[in-house]
C-alpha cells in the first residue's frame, strides 16, 4: 500500500525484542522521589521503548513511565542513554500497552 505522496509506508523497524512501531505519545517518568519528568514515546514493542526525554535529566536505572491520557502506568529498566533519548526495557506493563505494541498502535 502507498501513501498518498505516494510513497511505500514505512516499515516496522525489528530490532532485538521484537518490532518496533512508530509512535509519538506523551508520557511522565515517575522517579521514586515522585519527580516527574515529560517525555516522549518515539517508538516501542512488546518488550521495550524508546524515549525522547532531555539530557539535563538524570534517569536512574528504574522507574515509571505514565502515558498520558490513558490510565496507564508501567514499571521500566533504562537499558541505555545517548543524547536526548533513551531505550527502555518494559518490566511490568498493563496487557493494553503490550497488545498495542504487538498490533502496532500506541496505547
Amino acid at each position: 500500500m502507498t501513501q498518498p505522496n505516494g510513497a511505500a509506508p514505512a516499515a516496522p523497524d525489528k530490532r532485538l525484542g521484537g518490532e518496533r512501531h512508530e509512535t509519538l505519545r506523551l508520557a511522565t517518568i515517575v522517579l521514586e522521589d515522585g519527580e516527574q519528568i515529560p517525555c516522549v514515546i518515539r517508538d516501542m514493542s512488546v518488550s521495550g521503548a524508546k524515549l525522547s526525554v532531555a539530557r539535563r535529566f538524570r534517569l536512574p536505572e528504574y522507574f515509571d513511565l505514565m502515558v498520558a491520557g490513558r490510565d496507564l502506568t508501567c514499571r521500566v529498566r533504562r537499558a541505555w542513554r545517548r543524547g536526548d533519548f533513551a531505550g527502555v526495557s518494559l518490566l511490568a506493563a498493563d496487557g493494553v500497552l503490550k497488545e498495542a505494541a504487538e498490533q502496532g498502535r500506541t496505547p
